[in-house]
């Protein structure tokens, strides 16, 4: 937009750190934002991580092919909240934000085959920035932006053998960003007459559109199981419209931007039958030749899962399934790690099989070359799964 915008940029980056409310990832404009993760509660609370673990029900964004073998139709809603604190030499500052980042509905049929519709946030981008001295001395500036990446797709899931399940999917791309550099001019400066007192207010909404296939497959046994999925990458058209209030000025400009192919792999092996322990390494390959600032990002996650065994008619504790875990990512933005601890429960809601699994991530990330900047943050992320049969018969179990 302007050299305001620029400036905030370079100090997030560690140059000149100031005030800001959100990490450098959701301000830096070489990228989408913070990354949302997409496991659903469960699999967080077990260090984001579990995509080879098979259950019974509930959709799965890491890896939809092991939703071939559920048992019934089910829905899941995901809910996220979190608390950041970005750390700088002057003070540290809190944001919360609320997102609904998941929401999808997985169907049976008589074939061991299952067909997944899917909605969820890819990326988010919220954060309100106001700097400690003003490049104008004669008003007061401030940057403010909205926004994110979401995806609509879908996966058919299909289990030739008992032992071996494969999907493909294609994911349908919207996005839509708002940037909004504000002026706030003192009244009886020069500039407030040459802007005839209006306050200025310069606006950039961006509008993404693109698409990507997906594929993943589950190889399992009675103790173990192993999983791959992978995505190919996506060229986004965008058209960025840029006004300015109060000037009656508005321009339109159209762009292309990349999104990177993914590759994740995982295990899952199960010490004994309500003991789970799983580990899942994931790759992102972002092009260094786009922006200096990119590099190749990766995640590794590692956790464990108790499951309790009680039956029908024992008390609630014992149904109840406890989960912990620990993992480290290297981020997009150059030079920026996280390292995260997580633990998680999941509530049974009734007989049927519903449930309510929670999970809590502590997390602390920053640039790693000169100690930059660091932030902390704490997560909590809710999933709500509910199961039927919905007029479809109750499949033999393999």
């Amino acid at each position: 937009m302007s050299s305001l915008k620029l400036n905030i940029v370079l100090s997030l980056l560690g140059i000149s750190i100031a005030s800001a409310d959100t990490s450098p990832l959701s301000a830096f404009p070489g990228g989408y934002g913070i990354e949302v993760s997409g496991y659903n509660s469960r699999e967080r609370g077990m260090g984001e991580a579990g995509m080879a673990s098979v259950n019974r029900q509930g959709p799965s964004f890491p890896n939809p092919s092991r939703t071939a073998w559920n048992e019934k139709t089910s829905f899941a809603a995901t809910f996220d909240s979190d608390l950041d604190y970005i750390q700088d030499s002057q003070n540290s500052n809190r944001f919360t934000s609320f997102l609904l980042p998941a929401i999808a509905m997985n169907f049976q049929t008589r074939l061991p085959m299952n067909i997944a519709l899917d909605y969820r946030q890819l990326f988010h981008r919220n954060f309100s920035y106001t700097p400690f001295t003003s490049p104008d001395p004669s008003a007061i500036a401030s940057l403010s932006a909205e926004g994110g990446l979401y995806e609509v797709g879908g996966n058919l899931a299909y289990a030739p053998l008992s032992i071996l399940s494969l999907s493909l999917g294609y994911h349908f791309i919207l996005g839509h960003e708002r940037s909004i550099e504000s002026k706030v001019f003192s009244e009886g400066d020069i500039n407030s007459q040459l802007y005839n007192g209006i306050d200025i207010e310069d606006t950039l909404s961006v509008r993404s559109s693109g698409g990507y296939p997906s594929a993943s497959m589950t190889f399992r046994q009675k103790t173990f199981s192993l999983a791959a999925s992978g995505s190919l990458g996506s060229t986004l058209d965008r058209t960025l419209t840029r006004s300015v209030k109060g000037l009656l000025w508005t321009r339109k400009m159209q762009e292309n931007r990349d999104l990177p192919l993914s590759l994740a792999v995982g295990g899952a092996f199960k010490p004994l039958l309500n003991q789970t322990v799983v580990a899942d390494f994931s790759w992102e390959g972002w092009d260094q030749n786009q922006n200096a600032h990119l590099n190749p990002a990766f995640h590794l996650g590692t956790g464990y899962e108790y499951q309790g065994s009680g039956g029908p008619y024992d008390r609630y504790y014992r149904k109840m399934a406890l989960r912990g875990g620990l993992g480290f990512e290297r981020l997009y933005l150059d030079q920026t790690d996280l390292y995260f601890l997580t633990t998680g429960a999941s509530l049974p809601l009734g007989r049927r099989g519903n449930l309510l699994d929670v999970a809590l991530k502590y997390g602390h990330r920053g640039s790693i070359e000169d100690n930059f900047w660091t932030e902390d943050f704490i997560k909590l992320s809710l999933t709500l799964t509910g199961v039927g049969v919905w007029g479809q018969p109750v499949r033999k179990r393999r």
